[in-house]
């Protein structure tokens, strides 16, 4: 497999060509695993490869790999090794993330995943379970808050810090994945929550809200007030788009910007430079808090190692619409998300890196196609931007689900060039690729389902799937090229 590194804005491969990767979350939330919780086998990959992804971002959590102190999960980790070596056999990219809802699984109580009961401070406070959705123990969970607040504070645990026994777990993976083929990098902590600090973000943000119903004429307010007569939820939920987005999120901003630079930014390069003392590969990511899911403006400066910036990090941004996790989802606005991306975006630009979709998404229900347009509208808004994407989440029988008539989709996975645009004209069904190429190079592609291929090079077939899916491998000269997929 190529190595992948990145350039500017772009990931590269060492052949230096231009990456773009289209994939699902694949995670393991489950308490007291000895093994990942999919067979991710060999049909598996044959299957999901064919599907068109090449990427995989394994969530996999600090309770499952160090159940006990300093004690890691021999057998939990050969099934991790078990999927880096199929991963590599059909090229495959593995990004490792160490996930987190609610910082831990708490017994079972609530909802949550992450750390292991001996690394979860709480002060006293018992976990409740969830009365409406699993997130709201962000807002009124006081287990939740003290257990962050002991991890931003690097409180020690049997003598030695939270955040460094944590840094010693990141370690550990690096070393024992930092040679495979596979390996894309490390995803540093999945949406990190500022603890008790997070609750002045909260009513910062709720009191901006409601500023911005009442005053500002992006916001429709008759429309309002009729829903609300009317008890009519989806006009309710209309009357609120991306336009209005920014103007309620900058009260939070400048709270947001604190945490960033105080904790989180500490935090990650700590991990940085606890994995680039055992390997110099595999890209860093870095995240943003809770909140920036929701348009909040994510300030963390570049990650640094021994002060000098990491020359391989990327940013991997979510963002669902503000009805996610509830029956309300099926109301969800693209308009709104797009606006929540556009601000990353922003601070891709700010930060100089590669940015890939970490998470988007979010419909449990695999073969609900009611929301389809909804996704078509983001994942041609992520193309419009050369953004790569990672779609939460699976559930283990997605590969045969209607979700594929969505996902499985035609696009770049390697351009030999410079990448200029590329998209779907839905209406007409004509896929185009546009880029510039400096030298002769191949350019690689994915197509779903039986199409013609007009261009200027030598189209040959690497891979035929079933279905009519392949890859192609496009052989060009220097200079401008379109390439056009008629389906």
């Amino acid at each position: 497999m190529d190595k992948i590194l990145t350039e500017g804005l772009n990931f590269v491969d060492d052949c230096g060509r231009v990456r773009i990767f289209n994939g699902m979350n694949i995670d393991d939330k489950l308490i007291g695993c000895e093994r990942f919780r999919y067979p991710l086998d060999e049909a598996f990959f044959q299957k999901y490869a064919a599907r068109g992804f090449n990427f995989i971002r394994l969530a996999v959590t600090w309770a499952n790999l160090e159940p006990h102190l300093e004690e890691y999960n021999e057998s939990y980790l050969r099934s991790i090794d078990e999927i880096f070596t199929l991963a590599e056999k059909y090229g495959v990219y593995i990004l490792l993330d160490m996930h987190q809802d609610l910082y831990s699984g708490y017994g079972g109580v609530g909802g949550g995943d992450g750390a292991p009961s001996w690394a979860t401070l709480t002060d006293g406070h018992v976990p409740q379970p969830a009365t409406f959705v699993w997130g709201e123990a962000y807002v009124f969970g006081k287990w939740v808050h003290s257990a962050f607040d002991h991890f931003w504070h690097n409180d020690p645990v049997w003598g030695r810090g939270l955040q460094d026994r944590f840094a010693d777990l990141w370690q550990m993976l690096a070393a024992r994945y930092g040679d495979r083929p596979a390996l894309f990098g490390f995803d540093l902590l999945n949406e990190p929550f500022p603890g008790s600090f997070g609750t002045k973000l909260v009513r910062a943000l709720v009191r901006s809200a409601a500023g911005q119903v009442f005053t500002s004429p992006k916001i429709n307010r008759k429309a309002i007030a009729a829903a609300l007569l009317k008890r009519d939820v989806p006009a309710l939920l209309g009357a609120v788009k991306g336009n209005a987005i920014r103007d309620i999120m900058q009260r939070v901003d400048g709270l947001s910007a604190e945490f960033d630079r105080v904790y989180y930014w500490p935090f990650l390069n700590k991990m940085a430079a606890a994995i680039r003392e055992v390997t110099p590969n595999g890209i860093l990511m870095m995240e943003q808090t809770t909140l920036c899911n929701g348009g909040a403006r994510q300030s963390v400066p570049p990650i640094l190692v021994n002060g000098e910036r990491e020359p391989l990090q990327c940013y991997g941004p979510h963002a669902y619409d503000m009805t996610v996790d509830t029956p309300l989802y099926r109301y969800a606005d693209a308009d709104r998300v797009k606006a929540f991306f556009t601000e990353q975006g922003n601070a891709q630009k700010r930060l100089g890196v590669p940015m890939i979709i970490g998470e988007w998404g979010g419909c449990s229900d695999n073969n609900d196609t009611s929301w389809f347009p909804h996704a078509y509208e983001l994942l041609d808004f992520f193309d419009e931007n050369r953004w790569g994407q990672v779609y939460w989440d699976y559930h283990g029988d997605d590969l045969d689900a209607r979700l594929m008539e969505m996902l499985s989709r035609t696009a770049p996975v390697a351009v030999a060039g410079t990448l200029n645009k590329y998209g779907l004209d839905r209406g007409n069904g004509v896929f185009t690729l546009d880029y510039t190429a400096a030298g002769e190079g191949e350019t690689l592609v994915y197509i779903h389902k039986p199409a013609a291929v007009l261009c200027d090079g030598v189209c040959e077939t690497v891979t035929e799937y079933d279905g009519g899916a392949k890859l192609v491998k496009i052989t060009a000269p220097a200079g401008d090229h379109r390439v056009e997929i008629r389906f």
